[in-house]
């Protein structure tokens, strides 16, 4: 009997050890290399699964993962990251963030001392399981993530042990006209879903057919934040400009009313004369998808501008007065914050040509709230009105900022309470 369950015990580890041992060469096949590589995607991912799955006589469900966009060195998005910090603020130590290595954000918590309980992915490694992060998923409770990572998700829709929460890293609207690439991948019974505001809520159910038992109302995670972080009042004000990302291949980019009409805004000389002569700094935050088309956004390209990284974007965000935007979710931010903002379609006919089914962007959109210009010149006429009356705005506007929201307080402590019940 003894020697049985030695043997069995032998047998147990040996099969666990090979797990981990095969876990440290699981690759994900970048899709942009050759069209075979498609195949030997779908083997990998098989036996990446297999793996799992072998797993789950051993596994002990501990820990509850966070990631944000970890596999773009570009991105410093800390939506997922405030629920996590939250979770270590209030003394968890069963909880992991993915971070890479790159990141403007892990470079932050570097310098800040702040580096417990970081899974940190080196960059060339995003598109790998390693056995670290083998393991820590394979003992997961939940997985908790504001943007899909596309391996993951296969991953998880065919591991039934895995849970998972998408938290979003803003709010759904101007991308309704489309079935949200964010979470085609996932499985219906997996579908567990943080929305911040009535109007997500109803484009969810209505447009994209998800079913209310599986949409928790909370908010943004982040910003809980923008209410709480200091800023430094001697810096000089300053106005945000950030614009999200567009389809193009480089050779249409290059030529693009996008890229004409933003050098054309950011070099305005009417606008950098009114701000000089208030001293107000105009900061300009490319999308973390645009900054790959690095020339573009070189400073002497630029003559006034400020151009900053997006790991300083939760800060300018708080300290700049006014954001210009097309439509990105950076503007619901704003909204929450109760400042202006102004709503530029930089390249009107052209996204429309290549997004038309994507982007709900017409000027008659009524969460545009009136503030929005095709015209370079009225904008810059709305910027001045804004700066002369010190940003205030309207009691109206106020109340309609107010309508997009379900809650304004303790957004993080909400999907704390929603973790917890799912778990």
């Amino acid at each position: 009997m003894k020697k049985c369950l030695k043997e069995c015990q032998f047998l147990s580890i040996l099969k666990l050890t090979t797990i981990f041992i095969s876990s440290y060469s699981i690759y994900f096949i970048n899709n942009e290399k050759k069209s075979n590589s498609k195949n030997k995607e779908n083997q990998i991912l098989k036996d990446v699964i297999k793996k799992f799955n072998l797993y789950e006589e051993f596994r002990k469900p501990e820990y509850i993962i966070f990631s944000d966009l970890f596999t773009n060195k570009y991105c410093s998005d800390i939506n997922a990251y405030s629920v996590f910090e939250y979770y270590l603020n209030k003394n968890y130590n069963n909880v992991y963030y993915i971070i890479n290595k790159k990141s403007g954000l892990y470079k932050n918590l570097v310098n800040q001392h702040k580096t417990n309980n970081l899974i940190v992915i080196n960059d060339y490694e995003t598109k790998i399981i390693n056995g670290e992060l083998f393991y820590y998923l394979a003992n997961s409770k939940i997985i908790v993530q504001s943007y899909v990572i596309r391996h993951f998700q296969k991953i998880i829709n065919k591991v039934s042990y895995l849970k998972y929460l998408y938290i979003n890293h803003g709010i759904t609207y101007f991308k309704s006209n489309f079935i949200n690439p964010e979470l085609i991948y996932v499985k219906e019974e997996k579908r567990n879903i943080i929305t911040s505001s009535p109007y997500e809520y109803n484009i969810l159910v209505n447009k994209f057919n998800y079913s209310p038992s599986y949409i928790y109302k909370a908010g943004i995670a982040r910003y809980d934040i923008y209410k709480t972080l200091k800023i430094n009042k001697f810096e000089r004000d300053c106005i945000l400009v950030t614009f999200t990302h567009r389809k193009y291949n480089n050779s249409v980019f290059e030529n693009s009313n996008y890229k004409k009409n933003l050098k054309k805004f950011l070099n305005n000389k009417s606008l950098i004369d009114f701000l000089q002569e208030r001293n107000i700094n105009l900061i300009y935050i490319p999308h973390h998808i645009e900054l790959i088309r690095n020339k573009t956004y070189q400073q002497n390209n630029i003559s006034y501008a400020k151009i900053k990284g997006q790991n300083k974007l939760t800060k300018y965000i708080k300290k700049c007065s006014l954001l210009v935007t097309d439509f990105s979710s950076i503007c619901f931010a704003y909204m929450f914050l109760y400042k202006p903002v102004l709503f530029y379609l930089i390249d009107y006919n052209e996204t429309f040509e290549f997004r038309e089914k994507i982007i709900n962007m017409s000027p008659n959109n009524t969460l545009f709230f009136g503030s929005l210009f095709l015209s370079q010149e009225k904008l810059i006429e709305k910027i001045k009105f804004y700066v002369n009356n010190k940003y205030n705005i309207s009691e109206f506007l106020k109340s309609k900022f107010e309508s997009v929201f379900y809650y304004r307080n303790k957004i993080r402590h909400k999907i704390f309470n929603i973790i917890n019940m799912l778990i």
